[in-house]
């Protein structure tokens, strides 16, 4: 059965592409090679909030490529209010000049390929992304999701994710394995410790 659902949504994706370019997107992907990504948004809902910032780095094997990731500030439709601007720092400023979405995916889809996608909950993340990705390229993103809350829970055999808050969660995830806290709500920081904690999961 999951192999009959994986060959129709395989079928799907390949019709409906509205880029033939990007059709390597839908290739398997190497081995050892993932991209941590982190985004920062408006709020919490994707019908009615915006994302703000992305950034995207490589893992390759037990290396994490910081020095060619990739982080961009996007200008959303609607300036961030002041109540979201304490937790991300985005001003209305910053985003002003921030690129396109369609700039944005121009540009992080090469850079991601087929790889893997790895993030802390990183569900809200992609209900942003496959809503612009859809409107782009006429599909969600089609890559594998990995959770390093999920493999956390695994590797600990705690079931009820340790703790209610998330960022909470994500910092008793670095304090374990004595992950540097590089500073939350900032994407490329987050990026960069979900990249250490899933290389220590892994």
């Amino acid at each position: 059965m999951t192999t009959l659902i994986h060959q129709l949504k395989s079928y799907w994706y390949k019709r409906s592409l509205t880029r033939p370019e990007l059709a390597y997107l839908l290739t398997p992907p190497l081995p050892d090679q993932w991209v941590a990504i982190d985004c920062e948004m408006t709020g919490l809902n994707p019908k009615k909030h915006h994302l703000l910032s992305i950034a995207a780095i490589h893992i390759n094997g037990d290396h994490i490529d910081t020095g060619n990731g990739r982080y961009m500030v996007c200008r959303p439709p609607v300036m961030p209010e002041a109540d979201s601007i304490v937790i991300h720092g985005l001003r209305p400023h910053d985003v002003a000049h921030g690129i396109s979405y369609d700039e944005m995916l121009a540009l992080l889809l090469p850079f991601v390929g087929n790889r893997p996608i790895v993030g802390f909950c990183p569900q809200l993340d992609m209900a942003f992304l496959n809503l612009l990705a859809k409107a782009y390229m006429g599909i969600p993103l089609p890559n594998s999701i990995i959770d390093i809350r999920d493999m956390y829970n695994r590797k600990t055999g705690d079931r009820t994710a340790g703790v209610s808050h998330q960022g909470q969660h994500l910092a008793q995830i670095l304090k374990k394995y004595n992950i540097p806290d590089l500073g939350s709500h900032d994407a490329y920081n987050d990026a960069v410790m979900t990249a250490m904690a899933f290389l220590h999961l892994r």
